[in-house]
């Protein structure tokens, strides 16, 4: 008991002794009330006293400048399929308590998970891991790494962190869809929840961003020399990213384009990046020129089918046999490229591939019709060549909908389909 209710103690026990029993219960009563309440009420230390008395001290300043600090750090684009963009992460650091976290936007593991990929199922969130960690890993894959330090105030860096603690704590929950929900958008979207009614300013957007998706990712991809990457993603991807009038905030795809934009805008007139970045990894993988490009390949594709077409006038039978090999090794092709665009497009699940420009010339109708080619060879051969003329209009415009090697393997798979026509038509005639 403290000293606030053993005085009182001595007066109630003086009064007691000259009252009646009734009266002595009541005062005692009351006496009991008194001192639970007084105990209850907090002692007369400060809370800085009664740390000191307890051995903690907490002087820490958390609204100090340096207290939290944190940045927009993007990685070079790396040589597999999925790391074609690059990737954006941002850092948060606590010196005072000597944190240092990536936090960073991840899918599952795709490499053992192709099929999972092309249904749609595979999941994505938000991961911390120890920023040395992470940049160890850059530097084993060569990717060179730079790093924009983001002006917020404290507080905002303060909610920040507790906002990807939170998005941390939810796991790989949401679908995996890059062109609406990759790591540069997400970036944008969970600094501006941050920002609540503060929004960002935009300066003058560079020319590129009056594009489409396509055209950002085609670009960024062609920069990097990868171009069978650019290949596989360009068959991938629909038409979903070919409208150009989408907000402009939303086509920020590619970490470098969020670098480059962020480093213009400002908050509340403050600017949002520091204009020199700070270079963590310098970027030591050197791009080679590739010689056997898609493109290179289908060329040559061509070029043999045109040879091939010499059986029609000399039956010999040696090559008769050269040109099947090669007219049906160029089918294989295309049917194999039907297949995974035309499983896209009606059965999966995959962001941005509800339709696809590729559908026309690769799908899998072809080989499934090819016993009855005589009735529609011809037409057929007729509407691919106008789509390969549209496609070409639509590339030296400017447009791109599609790989030049996807326009030139159309036009050999359509001398494919007058050939293997005429040579149906010889046979029945020559039986």
């Amino acid at each position: 008991m403290n000293t606030q209710s053993g005085l009182p103690l001595c007066f109630v026990c003086i009064y007691v002794e000259k009252q009646e029993m009734t009266k002595k219960i009541g005062v005692i009563f009351l006496f009991v009330c008194w001192s639970v309440c007084a105990l209850a009420q907090p002692d007369s230390l400060s809370v800085a006293e009664r740390n000191a008395l307890q051995g903690f001290n907490d002087t820490i300043d958390r609204l100090a400048e340096d207290f939290v600090t944190v940045s927009l750090v993007v990685c070079d684009p790396g040589d597999f399929l999925f790391s074609s963009f690059g990737h954006a992460v941002l850092r948060l650091q606590c010196p005072t308590f000597d944190k240092d976290y990536i936090f960073s936007y991840e899918s599952e593991d795709k490499k053992g998970h192709w099929l999972r990929f092309l249904r749609g199922d595979l999941k994505e969130g938000l991961f911390g891991i120890p920023s040395d960690s992470y940049f160890q890993y850059c530097r084993a894959e060569e990717r060179g790494v730079v790093e924009y330090k983001l002006k917020l105030s404290p507080t905002q860096e303060m909610e920040l962190w507790k906002n990807l603690d939170e998005l941390v704590a939810r796991g790989t929950k949401l679908p995996y869809d890059y062109y609406t929900r990759g790591c540069a958008l997400s970036i944008v979207n969970v600094v501006k929840s941050t920002l609540h009614n503060i929004s960002i300013e935009y300066n003058e957007w560079p020319e590129k961003f009056d594009g489409t998706l396509r055209e950002l990712g085609y670009e960024c991809v062609s920069k990097a020399q990868q171009p069978w990457n650019r290949f596989v993603l360009m068959t991938l991807a629909g038409s979903g990213i070919d409208n150009p009038h989408i907000q402009k905030e939303k086509k920020l795809i590619v970490p470098a384009d969020l670098a480059e934009v962020w480093q213009h805008a400002t908050i509340n007139s403050e600017m949002l990046l520091e204009k020199e970045p700070h270079f963590i990894v310098p970027p030591t993988l050197k791009k080679t020129q590739q010689w056997f490009t898609p493109l290179v390949i289908c060329i040559i594709l061509l070029i043999l089918e045109f040879c091939s077409l010499i059986t029609l006038w000399i039956p010999q039978r040696g090559l008769q046999i050269v040109g099947r090999v090669i007219d049906y090794s160029i089918l294989a092709t295309v049917t194999f490229i039907g297949v995974i665009v035309t499983y896209t497009v009606l059965f999966s699940s995959l962001p941005c591939t509800n339709w696809n420009w590729l559908i026309i010339p690769f799908n899998i109708l072809p080989i499934l019709a090819w016993y009855w080619r005589k009735y529609w060879a011809i037409p057929w051969a007729f509407l691919l060549t106008i789509w390969s003329i549209i496609m070409t209009c639509e590339s030296l415009w400017g447009h791109i909908l599609v790989e030049w090697a996807h326009i030139v393997l159309t036009i050999t798979f359509v001398i494919i389909i007058i050939k293997q026509n005429k040579t149906k038509r010889y046979e029945k005639e020559s039986i």
